[in-house]
């Protein structure tokens, strides 16, 4: 079985494939996209493609779509350049994968794609194919945001359906954007809080609910009780207009951050468990913070 070697020096990208045929698409690099479709097509070749390409059909590989796009996600997170190239083109590479699969199984094909997603997006920015030339912009990104969904509504007329109304919202989201989702689509039909007063009781008294149920110890209860917490709490994000999955994140992060530095000082100190009392925890947790609260200063 052949596996790629690594050689003395450095092989540039284009010296890879100087004996290959200059018009083979697949190692053509001038023609941008239509390489990638064609280096698909070569993968799941029925002849001579690769055995487990051809094997793979949407079901299969949708969960590789999920997992590139966390991937790219962590990568602009780092702000690393290369990994976020190298990230988007893992990505691509999956679009194009599906669109090969599409073509064969549901009958459209990779431009078709190309051309709904124009057409969609066109339709969806009035306010930048429909402006008149010369004339002045003047519109909010929370208008845009709301006319956004008004439009998504009007394309998939789903508001006229109740028994599927929801049938859009992806099941696969992580809970805190499904959550999201679920409120914004209720809220098209008025089942929503009028302001965040009235939200930060129900958090209150989602709370006083959530310590009754952990009294009674049954996790069937508590499991219940604590997701009508979560959903509240969703709920009062997108009245203040925060993204509850980025804002745990940053919560994360910044626990992770001072866990860390605690650490570093629990070793220079050389303290035993002994002597790592919950008083003495407190007061190095509280030592990081100030310490960290500076450095971002």
């Amino acid at each position: 079985m052949w596996l790629p070697t690594r050689g003395k020096g450095k092989i540039t990208e284009a010296s890879r494939y100087m004996d290959k045929p200059k018009n083979d698409e697949v190692y053509n690099r001038d023609i941008g996209i239509q390489r990638l479709k064609s280096l698909v097509e070569r993968l799941r070749n029925p002849q001579n493609g690769c055995p487990w390409d051809i094997e793979q059909n949407s079901e299969s590989i949708a969960h590789y779509c999920v997992e590139e796009a966390h991937e790219l996600q962590h990568a602009i997170s780092l702000d690393k350049i290369d990994a976020i190239k190298s990230e988007l083109g893992d990505l691509l590479f999956q679009i194009a994968f599906h669109c090969n699969i599409a073509e064969k199984q549901y009958g459209f094909a990779f431009d078709d794609i190309i051309q709904d997603v124009c057409d969609k997006m066109i339709f969806r920015h009035p306010h930048v194919f429909n402006q008149k030339e010369g004339q002045e912009r003047s519109i909010s990104s929370k208008e845009v945001r709301d006319n956004w969904e008004k439009i998504k509504s009007f394309e998939k007329n789903t508001t006229q359906d109740p028994e599927n109304f929801f049938e859009d919202v992806p099941l696969s989201l992580p809970a805190l954007s499904h959550a999201t989702k679920v409120q914004k689509k209720a809220s098209q039909l008025k089942f929503d809080w009028p302001n965040s007063e009235g939200i930060l009781k129900k958090i209150s008294e989602e709370a006083k609910e959530l310590w009754h149920a952990s009294e009674s110890k049954e996790k069937i209860a508590v499991e219940e009780e604590f997701g009508d917490l979560l959903f509240s709490l969703v709920n009062l994000a997108r009245t203040l207009d925060v993204d509850p999955e980025k804002s745990l994140k940053v919560s994360i992060n910044k626990f992770k951050k001072r866990v860390s530095e605690s650490v570093k000082i629990i070793r220079s100190e050389k303290l035993s468990d002994e002597q790592l009392t919950e008083e003495k925890l407190l007061e190095i947790w509280e030592q990081v913070k100030d310490l960290l609260k500076k450095n971002d200063a």
